[in-house]
């Protein structure tokens, strides 16, 4: 059997102050999780990818934002950053990919951050299938800044156009077999597969 991984997604509205980073990374640190998505951490520059590493005690692979927005970071566990292979990222501080070389076979692991501005929403995530690679089983995690079911994922109802659903019903079809891959692929991938999620 293999060992289990484990992933936390969170998005964290920006950890440049040292403080609040550490209680972030001891949080993480005491969940024992292999993988840990962040999201909106505002990481600037690679002064940030090199300290933020060493404070972490692992593997940090990062998409750059600014010192007000953005940034996701992908946090290794340091049992597993010896397999950790290819990285992509986005510009915008919205995507990092990495590779994993697991005993079972490879497989990508994505953090996403997708704009929370409709017409960018949709634009991203039309987008994100070419970051997304086809080859091998794919874990896509992170902040979607939207929901599939308004009425049950949201305390209030919001009327306006804002608040549509519809991109992410056309979208769903573009991932729907690609999240079945992930799924079939995982099962056998992975004979445990523990996933913590922020439900905000």
């Amino acid at each position: 059997m293999a060992d289990p991984l484990s992933l936390l997604t969170l998005n964290v509205n920006g950890m440049r102050d040292s403080r609040k980073r550490s209680r972030i990374f001891q949080f993480c640190r005491t969940l024992g999780v292999d993988f840990v998505f962040l999201q909106e951490t505002h990481i600037v520059n690679e002064d940030d990818v090199h300290t933020w590493s060493f404070e972490w005690g692992g593997g940090l692979h990062a998409s750059l934002g600014s010192t007000t927005s953005c940034g996701s970071v992908i946090l290794v566990s340091p049992r597993w950053t010896p397999l950790v292979g290819k990285v992509d990222s986005d510009h915008e501080g919205r995507l990092v990919c990495i590779t994993i070389r697991h005993p079972c076979g490879k497989f990508f692991l994505c953090n996403v951050y997708a704009p929370n501005r409709p017409s960018d929403r949709r634009d991203f995530f039309m987008t994100l299938p070419s970051f997304v690679p086809g080859s091998a089983p794919c874990i896509l995690a992170g902040d979607f800044n939207c929901v599939p079911d308004t009425q049950l994922d949201r305390m209030s109802t919001c009327t306006s156009s804002g608040c549509s659903v519809q991109f992410f019903d056309e979208s769903r079809r573009v991932f729907v077999s690609l999240s079945s891959f992930c799924r079939a692929q995982l099962v056998s991938l992975c004979d445990s597969c523990t996933i913590y999620c922020n439900c905000a």
